[in-house]
């Protein structure tokens, strides 16, 4: 055997000599324990310019070891280890790693990492100033030899949320060796974003099991994931459809020879070759896509900057709220029902108001399921495109539904196809009154809620613990205890109310001033993006495309899911997300060749 430095021989002893032919992960990370210093490596340390490197120290048939020396912002492709055991060492640096489904972790000099599971799909690299040498003990040996080149077709997605991540999933489902995705995300997950990022199992989905399927071409794959077959119309929890959309990207990225990467950065720019981040690092890449995501609506000014005020999604904050006391929820929407349902799961015996402008919950969803009949095309064809003709319309629709015996729902649904036709069929200034006066009344039909939760809230009202107001807050001036707040009722009338605590439950921003972000003031200011004259977001095309200054749809910059909203309307539940991101995939490897 080849002369080795002591360190890294005692290291080599150790794993020989529990060679029985696979080596386990506890074993090989005991090895790795043995003391070694920064001069047993020096002879094994090589770096590149571009990508990191991987440097064999030893190997047999049955184990390798090998010492990968990374440049500062360098970092391996999202992979698995084809079945090898794996136990790594940190002998210089700090080491980031990034385990799908999982928070990151932070690995510092001497630490010895052993990987559990076989099936891990991980990412490492180093997101220090300084270089980072790692050691890998691996058994059996990887079947690749080296890390792939960074060569090929390069895709920058900022956001890394349920859209970014599903378009991730079907670019590396139908691309190929050339491949090469950069996700930019700067929140702790990937493949959740706040939605599915929850932990507890009492968030649950508004949307059925059945329609819940990352891959379109298989509408009853969440269902199957699931196991829940035989009952498919379920309201599962937020918390395992995450899990179930980490999985299908870990198989994709297990799947396809093409790379993917993951930077936990802030994107502040898109520019014409990549995307600008905080730091100031230009991501580079061929083509763009915006995937960030619904802005949260901008505080009002009554607001104050209180830890008694928490977000819907802050389960910490949510944890905190007294089991006594007066709670404000601020929105009647999905995410209000959510609030309530977790609250009276956890027995919280106080009061609750909630609070919004029109004072409407969402409607129940169909139970038991029954399938909505297609309307004609025909029909959706001659439908009117002034906005008051085209409530006249809707209401028609629904009434002939009611008239031959189906539920309401039913009518709803069967429009639900049609709305980016009939959406884009209107003039922007009905759009923007659409969204400013109508959109309250529409969402309660078309955004439903499981019946049960309706119900609990329904049975809350009843016992006097729950108050559902139409009504807006004028202020709120906290105190040592209390949070005071002046309310204007419906009709005018005025209240002050005391609270211990609000919950912010007021969804996403829609206006322009609200929607501009840092990244999109970036697109407008450079011309590579235009305000939709509704008011509602960038102008883009049926495909995502976005349209410049000049008026060209480009073929370089998209948009996907939210940032569609002015186009189409219904962009953002994940049915819509999924059948756009699988068409834009097929388009940018199309558009590759």
């Amino acid at each position: 055997m080849t002369q080795l430095p002591p360190g890294i021989r005692a290291i080599v002893d150790d794993i020989e000599a529990r060679d029985d032919g696979r080596i386990a992960p506890a074993s090989l990370a005991w090895a790795l324990r043995r003391p070694v210093q920064f001069d047993d490596v020096v002879p094994f340390i090589r770096f590149d310019a571009e990508n990191y490197r991987r440097n064999l120290v030893q190997k047999t048939d049955r184990w390798e070891l090998r010492l990968l020396c990374w440049k500062p912002r360098q970092c391996s492709s999202i992979h698995g280890h084809g079945g090898s055991a794996c136990a790594f060492r940190i002998v210089r640096g700090s080491a980031t790693e990034t385990v799908v489904g999982a928070r990151d972790r932070v690995w510092t000099p001497g630490a010895i990492v052993e990987e559990t599971s076989e099936e891990l799909i991980h990412q490492v690299g180093n997101n220090a100033d300084d270089p980072l040498v790692t050691l890998h003990a691996y058994s059996p040996p990887l079947p690749v030899d080296a890390p792939s080149p960074r060569a090929g077709r390069s895709i920058v997605i900022v956001g890394a949320g349920f859209a970014g991540t599903a378009l991730a999933y079907h670019l590396l489902k139908q691309g190929g060796s050339d491949l090469r995705v950069l996700l930019v995300e700067r929140g702790p997950w990937l493949g959740r974003g706040v939605a599915y990022g929850v932990e507890s199992s009492l968030f649950r989905l508004n949307v059925p099991a059945a329609r819940m399927s990352l891959d379109p071409n298989m509408p009853d794959d969440f269902v199957q994931w699931a196991s829940v077959t035989d009952r498919p119309h379920a309201f599962l929890s937020r918390a395992r459809f995450g899990d179930y959309v980490v999985d299908r990207l870990s198989s994709a990225i297990r799947r396809c020879p093409g790379k993917l990467r993951l930077r936990r950065l802030e994107a502040v720019a898109i520019e014409r070759d990549g995307v600008r981040a905080s730091n100031s690092e230009l991501l580079a890449g061929e083509t763009v896509v915006l995937a960030s995501g619904l802005a949260p609506r901008i505080a009002p000014e009554w607001m104050a900057a209180d830890a008694r005020i928490i977000d819907a999604w802050d389960e910490c904050g949510l944890a905190t709220l007294p089991h006594d006391g007066r709670v404000l929820i601020l929105g009647a929407g999905l995410s209000a029902i959510d609030v309530v349902s977790l609250l009276a799961t956890r027995n919280v015996r106080g009061s609750l108001v909630v609070l919004s402008r029109n004072g409407l919950l969402p409607r129940p969803h169909l139970e038991p399921h029954s399938a909505a009949r297609a309307l004609s095309a025909d029909l959706v064809h001659d439908a009117p495109r002034s906005l008051r003709a085209l409530l006249r319309w809707v209401r028609g629709v629904i009434a002939a539904a009611e008239r031959r015996g189906e539920p309401w729902q039913h009518a709803i649904d069967s429009l639900r196809p049609h709305i980016p036709a009939l959406w884009r069929g209107l003039p922007p200034e009905h759009r923007a009154r659409f969204a400013r006066s109508i959109r309250p009344y529409w969402d309660v039909l078309r955004h439903r809620a499981p019946a049960d939760a309706l119900a609990l809230v329904e049975r809350l009202r009843g016992e006097g613990r729950l108050e559902l107001l139409a009504a807006q807050v004028l202020r709120c001036e906290p105190s040592a205890s209390h949070l005071d707040v002046d309310i204007r009722l419906r009709g005018g009338a005025k209240r002050r109310d005391r609270f211990d605590a609000i919950v912010r439950c007021i969804g996403p921003a829609l206006q322009h001033s609200e929607m501009e972000t840092p990244l999109i003031r970036s697109l407008l200011e450079a011309g590579l993006a235009v305000r939709d004259p509704s008011g509602l977001g960038i102008v883009t095309g049926e495909d995502g495309a976005l349209v410049d200054a000049n008026g060209r749809a480009s073929s370089t910059h998209f948009a996907l899911g939210a940032h569609r909203r002015a186009a189409t309307w219904e962009t953002t539940s994940v049915p819509d997300i999924s059948v756009q991101a699988q068409a834009l995939a097929r388009r940018l490897l199309a558009q590759s060749i």
